[in-house]
């Protein structure tokens, strides 16, 4: 199951999508098995995000908390 949400520059939500695996794989297969290992690689695996301007990275982690939600 995959949540598509739509945010405004403040972060707050204003709509939202619910695809399953089946609609996903119709759409587009490969992007159904992206997003399988991606949900399966660990954490570490993920870019540092030092690079970003500390604004980016308050935004960034806002919009993780709020997928993970």
């Amino acid at each position: 199951m995959v949540k598509v949400i739509h945010l405004s520059d403040d972060g707050t939500e204003k709509a939202a999508v619910m695809l399953d695996d089946f609609t996903v794989e119709v759409v587009y297969s490969g992007i159904a098995a992206m997003l399988r290992d991606a949900a399966t690689a660990q954490a570490a695996d993920v870019a540092p995000s030092f690079d970003l301007p500390r604004e980016a990275r308050q935004r960034r982690e806002k919009l993780l908390t709020r997928i993970r939600s």
